[in-house]
């Protein structure tokens, strides 16, 4: 009898992590930007606004994760970001069906590095 309840806690944590990881490719950043990251990053992108941030969050969920797992955006420096936001643009761009111009690459791109810098703090 102890066996078979053993199996059967074990059989639900087993389908509840299998539900869990199921959801993790369609996870989205946790952090919502706010009006004090823009203004904090004004220095550095002179007229930036809460809507193009929020712009560079949805284009950064909709296709970072494509091809694997989000990052968040505290996991790289600015200057890696800088290498990795163009070189991934460009891999999405190879995928049917998706599309990512110049503005929007610099959308994510500003995205990850305001967003990095208020992880960090």
């Amino acid at each position: 009898m102890k066996r078979n309840s053993l199996l059967a806690v074990v059989g639900v944590a087993i389908l509840v992590a299998c539900g869990t990881a199921k959801n993790s490719g369609t996870a989205k950043v946790e952090a919502l930007p706010t009006q004090a990251d823009v203004d904090r990053v004004q220095t550095k992108f002179p007229g930036y606004t809460l809507d193009e941030l929020y712009q560079g969050k949805q284009l950064f969920e909709a296709n970072c994760n494509l091809c694997h797992k989000l990052k968040k955006p505290a996991s790289e420096p600015e200057s890696e970001w800088r290498e990795i936001v163009p070189r991934m643009v460009k891999k999405v761009n190879n995928k049917e069906g998706h599309h990512i111009d110049e503005a929007g690459q610099e959308k994510i791109l500003r995205y990850v590095i305001t967003m990095g810098s208020v992880e960090k703090s």
